[in-house]
């Protein structure tokens, strides 16, 4: 039999939905992942992910060859090995279990490979340092430098336990894919979030809303960053999540009891507009 174990094709495809298309590949005009890592921190926000694993569409030689690997298994290997359990049963009855448990195996091996080449995917571990998960309109978009680009390689849809937490930040990276010109599938993406009330005006707009007794904001903020080979500084997004119990949020002391009123009732009246 032919060891595939680490044969890998010239160029690697990944299998991805056909229901929702995104960006195969984004920043395209970049040559290594040091010029992709920069642009992430950009545009967009990102966790870097370890053991992400993608599926990866077969070639045609590794099909071939596995259907070659499981015939020669059932045509020269599985007939005589049972011929000499057949032969040999009687004097070494002691040995009968270990012949068993090779066919066995082979039995489960020849099952694994006929559907492996029916399914046409394998496993494709993705390496952590160049595997980026962005999530957009409720899904999780696995990026990594494939095949001398930074490639689309998994699409996973968001946990609903999740979705909260991400919502703001999946809008901020569906702005960005809008701004850096790629096209995203016109798919409906709904805010789920529990009592949420909107707080500031323009820019500086903070949503609030309720999760399990606590009242759960994202904070916004610029900071500069030093590119060290352009000697250059570049602002980077950044944010943080804040979680704090209802009766100690500062959105509800009675202090600035008038300026959150006020400004609820201005987050009313815009949700009033936006439902006409």
């Amino acid at each position: 039999m032919i060891d595939l174990k680490d044969y890998v094709p010239e160029e690697i495809k990944f299998k991805l939905p056909v229901t929702v298309k995104f960006p195969e590949v984004i920043f395209s005009d970049c040559v290594c992942m040091d010029d992709v890592k920069k642009k992430l921190s950009l545009h967009f926000v990102t966790i870097q992910e370890k053991d992400v694993i993608a599926n990866r569409v077969m070639d045609e030689y590794k099909i071939s060859t596995i259907r070659a690997n499981y015939g020669e298994i059932a045509e020269e290997q599985m007939p005589e090995l049972e011929s000499q359990f057949e032969s040999l049963k009687a004097k070494f009855n002691a040995e009968k279990k270990d012949f068993e448990a090779k066919i066995s195996a082979l039995n489960t091996q020849f099952k694994d490979l006929v559907n492996l080449a029916k399914k046409g995917i394998k496993d494709y571990p993705l390496k952590m340092i160049d595997t980026f998960r962005i999530p957009v309109m409720g899904y999780y978009l696995y990026y990594s430098w494939v095949n001398e680009a930074f490639r689309l390689a998994l699409v996973q849809e968001i946990p609903k336990h999740e979705y909260n937490d991400l919502f703001n930040s999946g809008e901020m990276n569906q702005e960005a894919f809008v701004a850096l010109g790629y096209e995203l599938p016109d798919i409906e993406v709904k805010d789920t979030r529990k009592n949420l009330r909107k707080f500031g005006r323009g820019e500086d707009v903070v949503e609030v809303w309720e999760e399990d007794g606590q009242d759960v904001w994202l904070e916004h903020w610029t900071e500069d960053f030093l590119d060290e080979d352009s000697g250059e500084i570049v602002p980077i997004q950044r944010h943080e999540w804040h979680r704090v119990a209802i009766e100690e949020s500062p959105w509800r002391k009675e202090d600035d009891n008038d300026e959150i009123e006020t400004q609820e009732r201005e987050a009313v009246e815009v949700s009033a507009e936006s439902e006409e």
